[in-house]
């Protein structure tokens, strides 16, 4: 069962929505969050995680020491990193949430292949980055924001998620 959840009027209510994928593995489940930075991702995953999710973000890839290291030249690798940490909590059939900024549809790809149970979490706070994304960063990921393509969703509603 895929699912995802649009962004709702205010922040702490959100309507799922199924997607239909029956052709993947049921193994695990699978919490995806997307938002550009600073709208509540993380905020969201470690709430998730406090009632027994695996949580992995491409920025865990960055920490060291309890210090957050960016290096562009390594993006790649880091979200490689997460989508391996990902794949091997779901084939141990754990809950695991994921939250990257996913702009593009391509970059969930590799995650919809992993489990048939997916949901999909669009952030829509307006936070500061903790990172400190500068503005014209936020304003170019933004300009390449990929909706989720309403073709995919079934008119089927589960009960709301409330995070």
């Amino acid at each position: 069962m895929n699912s995802v959840v649009q962004p709702a009027q205010n922040r702490r209510h959100h309507q799922p929505q199924r997607l239909g994928r029956p052709d993947k593995p049921d193994n695990g489940e699978l919490v995806l969050i997307r938002g550009l930075p600073g709208s509540g991702k993380s905020t969201m995953a470690r709430v998730l995680a406090m009632v027994g999710y695996e949580h992995f973000e491409a920025d865990m890839f960055f920490e060291r020491d309890g210090a957050y290291v960016f290096d562009a030249t390594r993006i790649k690798e880091a979200h490689a990193w997460c989508r391996n940490h990902a794949s091997a909590a779901l084939a141990r059939g754990a809950r695991v949430v994921v939250a990257n900024t996913f702009t593009r549809l391509a970059e969930m790809e590799p995650y919809f292949a992993m489990t048939s149970n997916i949901k999909v979490i669009e952030a829509s706070g307006h936070w500061q980055s903790v990172h400190g994304v500068p503005e014209d960063k936020l304003l170019a990921m933004a300009a390449r924001w990929e909706a989720l393509p309403l073709q995919a969703l079934s008119p089927e509603q589960p009960s709301p998620l409330r995070l």
